[in-house]
């Protein structure tokens, strides 16, 4: 169907973009809602294209103590800020024969109103093809990648933004091999760089080979036992015997899932794993331990849903007195359907992470404690167009000075589908 230049929503957004300083976002969601329904998208097509517009509010962009002054940091940026965005996307579902093919691609320029140097633009894609070869041997093919700002509660140059770039290359292939039992296996490539040095994380490119099987149940259930080998090279580092920075690692580990239906209206997600990371050089940074999480989905009514999870993971953060941190998290999250057009969701998730691994020594190691509680609405007035808001508070508690943070941000958009 063809767009009217008077109603095309692709000029419509970039001017609303381009006068963001002078129209009040509440303006643009009743414009939006207001549009006539230019084409009959729905999520179920072949081909949708979107656009979309939003505004947050940050009152503490740079994760600051009470205590500091945010005009005292280089470059004296503002502490709090107002971050405008204009996305457009594309996507596709198309089933061909047995095969189906997945497009998921968005631009997204972001404009900070007061901080101009964060200003950045990120390109999210995810290309799929789920293939089947015969009606027993099946598996993907994927290229994802996600492009975006390393918020500043650990990247604490304050002066430049971090954009961080993380892709991810996967072949996975599945074979039945009949009364449910199952032979899995994948090739991955994981690549991550920072468009500033952030050693503490690291540019790095990890290729993992992994095996295992998977028994599914005739209600569907299904359990699952994997062995991963990985192989990993940060990029753009020197070996540095004086701070222990590597150049490479090996990782292995040890996997069982599970997903269990346990009515129609409640699911268990589980995941019980052993992860061991060694250094090429530096055995000081080397970790292990067990890894897990446990989730929980129960349908209460028809309209209200329930999330749970309670989970444990490795991450590798090296610093002078860290190598890694250790993160047990508890999350919690109702969901309320009001109507067929708009829902309520509140998810508030603890996490207590705990540092290991000093290479100097240091009077006491790190430990922190990060809330997160948010409120959000969504609200559809047509089939082609959502309307949402959301209100966030952040916190950290830790042991160490000017670690602890109060963050509180609002947001607003709108997304529209043709």
């Amino acid at each position: 169907m063809q767009l009217s230049r008077q109603y095309s929503p692709h000029i419509w957004a970039i001017e609303v973009y381009k006068r963001r300083k002078t129209i009040p976002f509440a303006y643009v969601i009743a414009v939006v809602c207001a549009l006539p329904t230019i084409a009959l998208a729905d999520s179920e097509d072949t081909l949708n294209l979107s656009v979309g517009a939003g505004v947050r509010f940050e009152d503490n962009l740079f994760r600051l103590s009470d205590d500091v002054d945010a005009s005292s940091l280089a470059g004296k940026p503002h502490k709090s800020d107002s971050i405008y965005s204009a996305n457009a996307g594309i996507k596709i579902d198309k089933p061909y024969a047995q095969q189906r093919f997945k497009l998921d691609l968005t631009v997204t320029d972001n404009k900070f109103q007061q901080n101009s140097f964060l200003d950045y633009t990120g390109t999210n894609y995810s290309a799929a093809w789920l293939w089947q070869l015969t009606p027993h041997v099946s598996g993907t093919l994927l290229m994802d990648q996600q492009q975006s700002m390393v918020n500043f509660a650990d990247f604490r140059s304050f002066g430049k933004p971090n954009i961080q770039t993380s892709q991810v290359k996967l072949f996975s292939i599945d074979g039945d091999l009949g009364a449910g039992w199952h032979a899995i296996g994948a090739l991955m490539d994981v690549r991550a760089r920072n468009s500033q040095t952030f050693n503490a994380v690291g540019d790095y490119v990890q290729q993992s080979v992994e095996l295992g099987g998977k028994y599914v149940s005739p209600s569907e259930s299904w359990i699952s036992l994997v062995r991963r080998e990985s192989q990993g090279e940060y990029r753009g580092r020197a070996l540095d015997p004086v701070t222990q920075l590597d150049t490479g690692f090996e990782q292995s580990e040890t996997e069982a899932k599970m997903n269990w239906k346990i009515t129609g209206k409640s699911t268990i997600d589980t995941k019980l794993g052993y992860l061991d990371r060694t250094h090429d050089h530096f055995s000081e940074r080397d970790y292990n331990g067990m890894v897990g999480k446990v989730e929980y989905q129960w349908a209460a009514t028809g309209k209200l849903q329930l999330n749970a999870s309670l989970g444990r993971n490795l991450f590798s953060f090296q610093e002078a007195i860290n190598s890694y941190y250790v993160a047990d998290t508890l999350s919690l999250g109702p969901i309320w359907k009001i109507s067929d057009k708009s829902k309520l969701w509140l998810k508030y998730d603890i996490s207590e992470r705990d540092y290991h691994g000093a290479i100097v020594a240091t009077p006491e190691l790190r430990q922190d404690t990060v809330h997160s509680i948010l409120l959000g609405a969504e609200w559809r007035p047509t089939r082609t167009i959502t309307v949402g808001a959301a209100l966030q508070r952040d916190t950290r508690l830790s042991n160490l000075d000017r670690f602890d943070y109060d963050a509180n941000s609002a947001n607003i958009f709108a997304q529209m589908l043709f």
